[in-house]
């Protein structure tokens, strides 16, 4: 072959092979292209390359993973944001220090406003403690008809208060020291922030001389104890008031990093601690979540309050199976069948903490009694009898039937969505008992109740003024439950529209 044909070969086989070269190219893009697949899913489509998730989907999929753990975040820390937005609270309205030992008299439409589904009827005594401030505190309770609760910042029972003889208590944070040798029962508590409140039974006097009658000190001070100090909260008109309804927010967030740096971490929560550092709250370092953090936070504490709000006023039998109150009453039962001790043997309670610390908050063995005529009980309903909210520029009218099954009495008391709190009106009533002067009765026992912005006339004794633009829901409270109740033989009624204000 002579050097002229060699070159014409060497050449043509160049070219056929830049040209299948090129080929080869543009089948590798168009496969690039064609084996481009999509899966859908609950977030949408969800793309691959074979079996490869593509960046941007990834991408994607890792933002929905932070924005579901911040949801379900806002959810596990409802109890915490609750307690410590109660002490923060507590500080402003009688103004003292964590330092400071103070009880709070919390009495009547104005005084008990800033609890989170706070009872008018009956008074609240109340000592929000610090114990990383304080040190051990001790609580000296006289003999006499004083019965409570001291509740961690989780909101579960660490004692009981109430067995009527005279008890001297010593509460003691993680950590602490104590003399081994105290003459009193220790309570020690897995928090440093906790609350202990307490109602007096009885009328009169000597009931009125029982409220202010237990006297509290730090341990420090056991040998010279200090006059115990009782703030009674009388807010005027103008007064600036803090309440106690969990923020939303950076501030939800800041109440939970405060829990996280000052409380010791709960086994149960490692992996919620895990989440809470790819979010930026982590012990032993600063809060300062970088701009995309705070995008993820925001959007997961608006989203689990909604989500808080969807498993509290909607509770099905699955989740549920005992806090439906018969078969269609339209009520619910507020402890949603919530052990308040949270941690079981095979599990610790979320869906039922959830439903709980979002509408109310402390628990109490009391709550969940079942003996007949012992404790309290809690009905709440959240919709008319025709499905919808319960809307403040509306009518409605409750019918009670005779004998509700309250060995002690009963009360319905409306609560704004928005903050869970006692409604604002005009009147200053939100609330409405068989203990109410002048409460109307049907000739067969029953008794009507109006909830709206319009007076019904003749029955003004038995109605509730609403605000228009304002949702709200009711609670029924029934004090010393009886069996009719436990058996869910009492008969509840729905709410029903019966008009609007236009």
């Amino acid at each position: 072959m002579n050097r002229t044909n060699f070159l014409k070969l060497t050449l043509s086989a160049l070219s056929v092979s830049m040209v299948a070269g090129c080929s080869m190219q543009g089948m590798t893009g168009q496969s690039s292209v064609e084996n481009l697949n999509t899966q859908n899913s609950y977030l949408g489509a969800i793309e691959y390359q074979n079996q490869t998730i593509t960046k941007e989907s990834a991408k994607k999929l890792n933002r929905e993973i932070d924005l579901q753990r911040a949801s379900q975040l806002a959810l596990w820390a409802l109890p915490i944001t609750s307690m410590y937005q109660g002490h923060e609270a507590a500080k402003k309205n009688l103004g003292f220090s964590d330092e400071e030992l103070v009880i709070g008299l919390y009495e009547g439409y104005d005084g008990v406003y800033p609890f989170i589904t706070a009872n008018v009827t009956t008074p609240y005594t109340v000592c929000n403690l610090d114990l990383s401030a304080t040190g051990p505190v001790v609580v000296e309770i006289p003999a006499g008809g004083i019965f409570g609760v001291a509740n961690n910042a989780w909101q579960e029972p660490i004692i009981e208060i109430g067995s009527g003889e005279k008890e001297t208590l010593l509460f003691v944070g993680p950590g602490q020291d104590y003399p081994k040798d105290f003459k009193g029962q220790v309570v020690q508590s897995d928090t440093f922030v906790l609350g202990y409140f307490y109602r007096v039974l009885g009328v009169g006097a000597e009931a009125d001389k029982l409220k202010t009658a237990v006297t509290t000190y730090k341990l420090t001070e056991a040998k010279t104890p200090p006059k115990t100090k009782y703030i009674t909260f009388d807010p005027k008109s103008d007064a600036d008031v803090t309440i106690a309804t969990q923020p939303r927010g950076m501030e939800y967030w800041n109440l939970v990093n405060a829990y996280v740096q000052k409380e010791p971490m709960a086994d149960r929560d490692r992996f919620f601690y895990a989440w809470l550092k790819d979010l930026g709250i982590e012990k032993g370092k600063p809060f300062n979540p970088t701009d995309y953090q705070k995008e993820i936070l925001l959007e997961g504490v608006n989203t689990g309050m909604a989500m808080g709000q969807a498993t509290s006023f909607n509770k099905t039998k699955e989740k549920f199976a005992s806090s439906l109150y018969g078969n269609d009453s339209g009520w619910e039962d507020a402890m949603a069948g919530m052990n308040p001790k949270i941690d079981l043997d095979t599990y610790s309670m979320f869906n039922e903490r959830t439903s709980y610390t979002y509408e109310a908050v402390t628990t109490s063995s009391g709550m969940v009694s079942r003996v007949p005529g012992k404790g309290s009980a809690y009905l709440g309903t959240y919709y008319d009898s025709d499905g919808n909210a319960l809307m403040g520029g509306q009518n409605y009218k409750l019918r009670i039937e005779p004998n509700p099954p309250a060995a002690l009495f009963w009360s319905i008391t409306l609560y704004d969505i928005e903050n869970r709190l006692i409604i604002r009106n005009d009147t200053k009533r939100s609330d409405i008992s068989s203990r109410s002067e002048n409460l109307v009765t049907n000739s067969d026992g029953s008794v009507d109740l109006y909830f709206g912005a319009t007076v019904p006339t003749g029955f003004e004794s038995n109605w509730i003024q609403t605000n228009p633009g304002e949702s709200f829901f009711a609670y029924l409270r029934l004090y010393g439950p009886e069996q009719a109740f436990f058996d869910q033989k009492f008969p509840m009624n729905k709410v029903e529209k019966i008009g609007e204000n236009h």
